[in-house]
C-alpha cells in the first residue's frame, strides 16, 4: 500500500457534537449492525437520530462474523419453517438490493463417511431449504468432483451437496459502515468513541451523559426515545439505565483463523463433524481463507473477546484433520474472536449447547419509559429488525425532521485491500490506527501479523497510515499498535 501522511482534520467530529444541543428523537446506543441498520432506516424516515458507540462502529460482535448472509438451514433442526422463510426471504432481498456489497456464493456440504447424516437426509433437507426460499436461488445439487478435491483429504469424504448462499464482498466491519455514511449533521449524528455514563427518563425525555473518548470532554444530549442496540453489552445498558426486561443474553464465543488461501479454493466449504449437528466451515476470502469457528459457551463479554491457545489448537486439529495441507501456527494469518448475543427469557438458566440457543432477534419495547431493547440480531436480518422497531416507534412517536431519501454512501476503495487512510480519516468516521487497518481496510486481516507483516516488514507503511491517522500521536499509537501485536498475535501463536 502506499500512503501520504496528512495532517488529520477534526472538523467533522467537533461539528457533530455542536449538534449533539438539540433534542433528539432517538438515540440508539450501539453502532453494530443492529444499531447502524436502525440508524439508517430512521434518518430516511424523517426523524432526528443520535447513534453512539463506545468503541469503533461494528467493532464488537459485527467485525468477527462469517460473513454470510444466510437463510437459516440451520433451524431445520429445529423443524422451524417459519424462521428459515422468514430468513431466506432477507437473504435475498438484501442480494437484490441495489448498492449493498453481497453477491450469491455457492456453498459446498461435504459428509464425511465415517461421521454425519447420510446422503438421503442431506439431500431432503437442502431441497426442502431451496423451496422454503421460494426457489429464488440455484437449486440444490449432488456433484462427486470439484476443484477443491485438491486441498483435500478427499478419500475422507463423500459426495458433496451444492446449494447457495449469500456472502458479503468486503467485509462486516464496512457493511455496518454502509448504513451509517450517508447521514450527516445536524439532523443525524453518528458519534464512535462515546461512551454513554449515565441515563435518566424525566420530563417526557431520555437526558444521556456521554463521554468523548476520542477528544476528551463529556456530552450532555436528550431524546424522547432510547433504543438499547448494544449487542453483548445490551444487559448492561439497560441496568444501567434503571430498566428491566424480560430477555437476557447467554454468550458464545466463535474463533477463525485465516490461512493463506488455496488456489482451487473457490466456493464455501462446510465439513460436517458429526457433534451437535455442527460444522466447520472453509470460506474464500480474498487472499486467504477462512477455518473456523469454534462454539464454545462464556459467562462474559470479558471472557470471550480473545483468542486462547487452546482454541487455535482446537481449529488447527480439525482443519488437518478434512484438509490435505498440513497447517500449524506459522501459516495463520490472521485471527477473528467474537461473541455471539443469544436471546434469552429472563429465567433461563444455562444447560443447552450453544447450538441448541435460538439466534432469532428478540425486541422489549417499555411504552412507559420510551425505551426499545435489542437482543441478538444477525447481518441477515438487520432490516427486518428495523422494521419491526420502526413499526413500535411510529406507533409512540412522529419525525420532526427532513427525510434522508437522496442520500449516497461515501464508501471509496471498498473493493480494495487499502483504501486511503486520508480518505477514511476525513470521510469514514476513521479515528485510529487500528479503525483503519482492522475495520476500514481488511490489512490487518489479509497480511500477516495484522498488517505489520513478517518481521515487521510492512512497518514504514503501517507507519505513514498512522501519521495521516493520528497525527501528531501517531508514534505512541503505533508502538502501542506494535505492543498488542506481540501479546495478542506473536506471543499466542508461539504458546500453540
Amino acid at each position: 500500500m502506499t500512503v501520504t501522511a496528512e495532517r488529520p482534520q477534526r472538523g467533522d467530529r467537533e461539528a457533530t457534537i455542536d449538534a449533539c444541543a438539540q433534542c433528539f428523537d432517538v438515540a440508539i446506543i450501539g453502532g453494530g449492525i443492529s444499531g447502524a441498520c436502525l440508524y439508517d432506516r430512521m434518518c430516511r424516515e424523517g426523524y432526528r437520530v443520535l447513534l453512539v458507540d463506545r468503541a469503533d462502529f461494528g467493532s464488537g460482535t459485527s467485525q468477527a462474523s462469517a460473513m454470510m448472509i444466510w437463510g437459516g438451514l440451520l433451524y431445520l433442526r429445529q423443524f422451524d419453517f417459519g424462521t428459515v422463510w422468514k430468513l431466506s426471504g432477507a437473504r435475498d432481498d438484501l442480494i437484490v438490493a441495489t448498492g449493498l456489497p453481497i453477491r450469491t456464493q455457492r456453498f459446498r456440504y461435504i459428509p464425511a463417511l465415517d461421521r454425519g447424516h447420510n446422503a438421503f437426509k442431506i439431500r431432503a433437507a437442502l431441497w426442502l431449504y431451496w423451496l422454503l426460499g421460494r426457489r429464488r436461488r440455484c437449486a440444490p445439487s449432488a456433484e462427486n468432483t470439484y476443484p477443491e478435491q485438491a486441498f483435500m483429504r478427499a478419500k475422507l469424504f463423500g459426495r458433496s451437496h451444492v446449494y447457495e448462499e449469500g456472502v458479503l464482498e468486503t467485509s462486516d466491519c464496512r457493511f455496518v459502515l454502509e448504513w451509517i455514511l450517508p447521514h450527516r449533521p445536524p439532523d443525524h449524528c453518528a458519534l464512535n468513541y462515546c461512551a454513554l455514563e449515565s441515563a435518566a427518563h424525566r420530563d417526557s425525555r431520555w437526558h444521556l451523559e456521554l463521554v468523548d473518548r476520542h477528544l476528551g470532554g463529556e456530552l450532555k444530549v436528550s431524546a424522547k426515545m432510547l433504543v438499547n442496540a448494544a449487542g453483548v453489552w445490551t444487559d448492561r445498558i439497560h441496568q444501567l439505565c434503571g430498566l428491566t426486561s424480560p430477555y437476557k443474553h447467554v454468550f458464545s464465543k466463535g474463533v477463525f483463523i485465516a490461512i493463506p488461501r488455496p488456489a482451487e479454493h473457490d466456493d464455501s466449504l462446510i465439513f460436517d463433524m458429526g457433534e451437535h449437528g455442527d460444522g466447520q466451515t472453509f470460506h474464500p476470502w480474498g487472499p486467504v481463507s477462512l477455518w473456523g469457528p469454534t462454539e464454545t459457551a462464556v459467562d462474559s463479554p470479558e471472557s470471550g473477546f480473545r483468542v486462547a491457545a487452546g482454541d487455535v489448537r482446537f481449529l488447527l486439529a480439525q482443519a488437518n484433520k478434512n484438509l490435505n495441507v498440513n497447517i500449524d501456527a506459522s501459516d495463520i494469518v490472521s485471527l477473528r474472536c467474537g461473541i455471539r448475543p443469544l436471546a434469552v427469557k429472563r429465567g433461563y438458566s444455562a444447560g443447552r449447547h450453544p447450538l441448541d440457543c435460538s439466534r432469532k432477534h428478540l425486541v422489549h419495547h417499555d411504552r412507559a419509559n420510551a425505551a426499545i431493547a435489542i437482543y441478538g440480531g444477525k447481518l441477515t436480518s438487520c432490516r427486518e429488525l428495523a422494521s419491526e422497531i420502526m413499526a413500535r416507534l411510529k406507533a409512540q412517536l412522529r419525525p420532526s425532521g427532513t427525510p434522508n431519501s437522496d442520500c449516497y454512501t461515501a464508501l471509496q476503495g471498498a473493493d480494495k485491500l487499502a483504501p486511503e487512510p486520508s480518505w477514511c480519516r476525513d470521510n469514514e468516521l476513521c479515528l485510529t490506527l487500528d479503525d483503519y487497518l482492522r475495520r476500514r481496510s481488511n490489512i490487518a486481516q489479509w497480511v500477516p501479523r495484522r498488517g505489520l507483516g513478517r518481521d515487521d516488514s510492512n512497518l514504514d507503511e503501517v507507519r505513514a497510515a498512522a501519521r495521516a491517522i493520528e497525527g501528531e500521536r501517531a508514534n505512541a499509537a503505533l508502538e502501542r499498535y506494535r505492543s498488542r501485536v506481540r501479546e495478542e498475535y506473536d506471543a499466542l501463536l508461539a504458546s500453540v
